[in-house]
């Protein structure tokens, strides 16, 4: 394993701008010297409220912040916000992916960190991670039902670091179904064609297809439903006896040691100890949280107009 990455069940990656449409050329035509690459996310825009698959239904994404030119993220912005708190539903500090290498460590779910050295990192101009959130109209319950947080706008933020997300908790939560569809409509689903074909030809909503036409062919060859057919099941009792099994077996191999190794590898694990102490202060960070992408302003919508 050369490289680890953070990617979530609604999100695919998207290796434009390889040799070949293949996240493993991507990231083989790296230079060496770089540890961490990001990819800025790109949101899905999705034009019906009955989507029951998003990653073989949807086709438009709203592009990031960071593949567009200032001008036009600031000149589009309010048409692009539609009256929701931020430019993205959700996050917009996109995802990364790191290097394997020693003293390696995740820095939230969105960056890596290291130990020993600050990582030198690049950010991708064409590849992206897209991120198919509240692709769904049951997106809204099932982000409800998983949380138990009151509805209301105090107690929400101990479940939701984001404004959208916590404004969905509470239209699902309080709303009827009726009332939840047309605020859905409202919000999340892009109907008004007019707006839609400006933003296209602004270039601030993109239509991508490749995903979605790989996915369709994985899912009608037989591919998906043959690799989880295959699957080993694994009850959560049997996972955590495996865990147990497994770490019973690490301490009898270290207990077991040769008697000429122990003492080097007590004095390498406290070098290792002190080591870790010293540079993990000295490189503490507070992990990365999602953020939202850059917010404008009126002010800041009429300087750049």
């Amino acid at each position: 394993m050369n490289w680890i990455l953070h990617l979530d069940t609604d999100e695919l990656m998207h290796p434009a701008g390889a040799r070949e449409y293949s996240l493993r050329q991507l990231l083989l035509d790296v230079p060496g010297h770089v540890d961490m690459v990001i990819f800025p996310n790109y949101e899905s825009s999705i034009e019906r409220d009955d989507i029951k698959e998003p990653f073989s239904e949807v086709s438009m994404f709203k592009k990031n912040y960071d593949h567009l030119p200032k001008d036009t993220y600031f000149g589009m912005y309010k048409d692009s916000v539609r009256g929701n708190p931020n430019y993205f539903l959700t996050y917009g500090n996109g995802k990364s992916a790191a290097r394997i290498q020693d003293h390696l460590r995740p820095n939230g779910a969105h960056r890596w960190h290291n130990y020993m050295k600050t990582p030198n990192e690049i950010k991708l101009e064409e590849a992206a991670v897209l991120h198919y959130t509240y692709a769904k109209f049951s997106d809204l319950t099932s982000r409800r039902d998983r949380c138990g947080c009151k509805p209301t706008k105090e107690d929400v933020k101990r479940c939701f670091m984001l404004e959208f997300d916590r404004t969905a908790f509470i239209i699902a939560s309080t709303a009827t179904e009726e009332e939840m569809m047309k605020w859905y409509n409202e919000h999340v689903v892009w109907g008004d064609k007019d707006l839609k074909m400006k933003l296209l030809r602004k270039g601030v909503l993109t239509r991508i297809y490749s995903p979605m036409v790989i996915i369709q062919s994985l899912r009608e060859s037989g591919v998906f439903s043959s690799v989880i057919a295959s699957a080993p099941s694994l009850s959560k009792e049997n996972f955590l006896l495996s865990i147990d099994s497994s770490n019973s077996s690490r301490v009898s191999a270290s207990v077991t040691l040769p008697s000429r190794k122990v003492g080097r590898t007590k004095e390498s694990q406290a070098a290792t100890r002190k080591a870790l102490s010293v540079e993990s202060a000295a490189f503490h960070e507070v992990a990365v949280p999602p953020l939202s992408p850059p917010v404008v302003d009126d002010n800041d919508l009429i300087s750049h107009n």
